[in-house]
């Protein structure tokens, strides 16, 4: 017998003696590495093909990659592989197959030496690959390469380079058409505005990754769709480059749901459907469910974890309305603490986990959570001041929770047609500009990107937002909400509910003299409801207030209503209003002068939404919002003329503008100070002069108002030469209004030395032509001609020169 056959024979035997154990676990046949030298927190990726004792490639029971990554710092980091089937991405989008492997992805957080090692194991047992690889981390060489998103003890987020991220952005959770398409045009739109963020959902008509058998290319649990997979990889180094950060929602409620956008007939975990669940409840609490979620979410970080891109996971979207919430929500808020837990057991980069309800009624038992590291709001209100409601919201949260906030959703009720009926999104800017400067992580992320902000291409409202914001020290100074008050200015004070349907709000409100709210953020329902059906939620508000002179009380009735409602208005006890309510109405009630109580009630059947609570004269004609640093040494905020909303341009034309008002900061400590006012329609300076804060508090001048203003009061002078010092804009336009096609003149504080620019903006300040300036005929005055064939209504004529941007409304009228 030759030396071959000898070998030969003793393998037969070695198989025969040892059986099909040994030789059917997991062979590695191949490895693959492109990149030795990685920058950090990018992708080190290692391509892996196996064969082993496995039906289901997805599936961590049956066979899993365990990876360990030794740092440069003697740290162990445990990573999981994943199975993938491959595809070329086109430039339309299309996707063309290209095989399939496993993988394994990280992104190094430390500089210096990093080894890989890495085992298989299936049913059967556990290959260990007897290879090591070794890489060389390296400093980042790209100015958006900042590192994932953290928390820290302020009330907004940092990069790990120490970068400050106040989030600016909207939702975009599914693609309409082709993701790529979609994204790209979308995305690009959002960045070259400024926008920094977007939510996604893991829908399964868009880009979730597991849903029914059968249904559009999906499989079933377990087996994860190959090209939505495909689709994210690209998305989230796409928005890495262009520096955009997601809040990835791993869950909705339709799966959960029978009642409300019900997706349970066709979820994979419904037993009809192959799963383990008989009623959508079960999915909290049934074994299987939760192993099978386990996996998924086992996946997901194993393939996109690396991505800085991707800024926190959310266990949940709206999860109470799930089905028989109130019945189950313990269950819910267990399920809530143990994939909190299991997601930061599994992911080696330590995402940002949060989750989200419905309403603004919460669990404290979910947000007090460790795990839980941020909160979020969702609000839907049809009110022209939306934007009180979303700081009430997030200075409660703030109040409640200590830990950062994001209003996660926002919009005018529950349809884009109320959102349509603002097309210049003035609504939209100022709910992100208050939210913002309530005290918010970042702006409010409005809902209807498809359908409002893409349609309407309303892009232009985040560019402002995110230059000013370059200027204010939100996270460097740990600033939290403060005490403003304007004054010299007179206005009525409104009153918006917040709180959602079954929240029984304040019994009493108190309104001072000088328009302060007590409590500051009242939690009042935006439902009032009737003396028939619902009653276990009635809460008729009592108002405690002093007039100075008679005036009026207000109550605005909202969009909605159930049957037969009726509005009652007592004062002092005497019932002086009883109507039949409808919606959209406004019932008055005149109230002498002197201390007062005014309670509201529905006397009818049932319920009706409320707008507002209105009392003349109380309050100002401005709101501000004002945020204090922890040290008291600077405070930064924003001031809205609180008639310039969509509800208001579109009844009365242009409001009036405030002039000569006062805005006092208080809690400042003593000293000399500088102020910076900004535009809002541009995000630029606007003015800066030095102040003084004595007494605790600085009181300001505020330019004159037409819509919003920026501020940020503190110890750093604005650096101009002498050329361009700032000073408070006064130029006229005349005449105004103007005719379309017409010659405005324009006198004031302009120089043709300094080369005057202007621009005719729209009534939500997007551009609508560049002017072109000539002097005029007297010294000092510029001449420009308007565009022939404008609409009638509100425009803006924005000039800038030198640093200086001013911005003064137009009333364009017929030929």
């Amino acid at each position: 017998m030759n030396q071959t056959n000898e070998i030969g024979m003793l393998l037969c035997l070695l198989w025969a003696g040892l059986g099909s154990h040994l030789w059917a676990q997991p062979i590695i046949n191949s490895v693959s590495i492109t990149d030795s030298v990685i920058e950090q927190y990018e992708k080190y990726q290692v391509e892996i093909d196996l064969s082993g004792a496995f039906d289901n490639p997805y599936d961590y029971d049956q066979i899993w990659i365990k990876a360990t990554l030794s740092g440069p710092g003697g740290q162990s980091v445990p990573v999981d592989g994943f199975f993938l089937e491959k595809f070329i991405l086109n430039s339309n989008g299309s996707l063309v197959p290209d095989g399939n492997g496993f993988q394994i992805r990280f992104a190094p957080w430390e500089v210096g030496t990093w080894t890989l090692s890495f085992s298989a194991t299936d049913s059967l047992g556990e290959t260990v690959h007897p290879t090591s690889y070794q890489f060389q981390c390296v400093a980042p060489t790209k100015e958006v390469n900042k590192g994932f998103v953290r928390t820290n003890t302020t009330n907004y987020l940092q990069f790990d380079n120490g970068d400050p991220y106040i989030l600016v952005g909207e939702n975009m959770a599914w693609q309409n058409g082709n993701a790529f398409s979609d994204y790209s045009d979308w995305l690009g739109k959002l960045s070259a505005n400024g926008g920094n963020f977007f939510r996604l959902w893991h829908a399964h008509w868009g880009l979730g990754v597991e849903w029914k058998n059968g249904w559009n290319g999906f499989k079933g649990l377990r087996k994860y769709k190959p090209l939505n997979n495909r689709y994210q990889d690209w998305l989230y180094d796409f928005c890495a480059e262009k520096g955009i950060y997601i809040m990835l929602a791993l869950q909705h409620h339709g799966p959960v749901s029978t009642q409300v956008n019900p997706n349970w007939n066709d979820s994979p975990y419904n037993t009809a459907n192959g799963g383990p669940c008989s009623q959508t409840w079960e999915f909290f609490t049934n074994a299987d469910a939760i192993a099978h979620t386990q996996n998924r979410y086992r996946y997901i970080v194993a393939r996109w974890g690396y991505s800085r891109a991707i800024m926190s996971w959310e266990l949940f979207n709206e999860v109470e309305w799930t089905d028989n919430y109130s019945t189950h929500k313990n269950k819910v808020i267990t399920w809530h603490e143990d994939m909190a837990t299991f997601l930061k057991s599994i992911d080696p980069y330590q995402h940002i986990v949060t989750t989200s309800f419905a309403h603004d009624y919460n669990e404290p038992l979910v947000w007090t959570n460790p795990d839980m590291d941020i909160t979020q709001t969702h609000f839907y209100i049809n009110t022209d001041h939306i934007e009180r409601a979303l700081v009430a919201g997030v200075r409660n949260y703030l109040l409640d929770y200590d830990k950062p906030t994001l209003t996660g959703e926002f919009g005018l009720g529950g349809s884009a047609a109320l959102a349509a009926d603002d097309p210049d999104g003035i609504h939209f800017h100022n709910a992100m500009w208050g939210a913002l400067f309530g005290g918010g992580m970042g702006t409010a992320m409005t809902w209807w990107w498809d359908n409002y902000i893409h349609p309407k291409d309303l892009y232009y409202h985040f560019a402002p937002i995110s230059e000013v914001l370059k200027n204010m020290p939100l996270m460097e100074k740990d600033m939290s909400p403060g005490e403003a008050i304007v004054g010299g200015t007179s206005g009525d004070l409104s009153i918006s509910p917040t709180q959602g349907w079954g929240v029984i709000g304040e019994d009493t409100i108190e309104v001072t003299t000088e328009g302060v709210v007590i409590p500051a953020s009242p939690s009042l329902s935006t439902y009032l409801y009737g003396s028939s059906w619902n009653t276990q939620y009635r809460s008729p508000p009592n108002f405690v207030v002093n007039y100075a002179s008679a005036g009026t009380f207000q109550v605005k009735t909202g969009s909605s209503k159930g049957q037969s409602p009726r509005i009652a208005i007592w004062i002092d006890g005497t019932k002086v209003v009883d109507q039949s309510a409808s919606t959209n109405q406004t019932f008055t009630a005149n109230v002498p002068a002197g201390a007062h109580v005014i309670k509201v009630d529905n006397t009818g059947t049932d319920w009706i939404t409320i707008n507002s609570y209105v009392l003349s004269g109380l309050g100002s004609a401005a709101d501000t919002y004002v945020l204090l640093a922890a040290d008291s040494t600077a405070a930064a905020g924003w001031i809205l003329n609180n008639e310039y909303t969509h509800e208001f341009l579109k009844t009365n034309g242009a409001p009036a503008s405030v002039n000569q008002a006062t805005l006092t900061v208080k809690g400042l400590v003593t000293g000399n100070y500088f102020v910076k006012w900004y535009d809002c329609l541009s995000g630029q300076l606007l003015l800066s002069e030095g102040v003084v804060a004595q007494n605790g508090a600085v009181v300001l001048d505020i330019p004159e108002l037409f819509w919003d203003l920026a501020y940020v009061v503190d110890d750093q002078a604005f650096n101009v030469s002498v050329e361009d010092e700032l000073a408070e804009a006064a130029f006229e336009v005349f005449p105004n209004p103007a005719p379309a096609g017409g010659v405005v003149q324009l006198s004031g504080e302009l120089s043709a030395q300094r080369n005057p620019q202007a621009q005719l903006l729209d009534a939500a300040g997007k551009k609508v032509q560049t002017l072109s300036l000539e002097s005029g005929s007297q010294a000092e005055t510029f001449e420009l001609r308007l565009p022939e064939g404008l609409a009638t209504g509100i425009y803006w004529l924005s000039v800038s020169q030198g640093r200086q941007v001013f911005s003064k409304p137009l009333l364009i009228t017929e030929n």
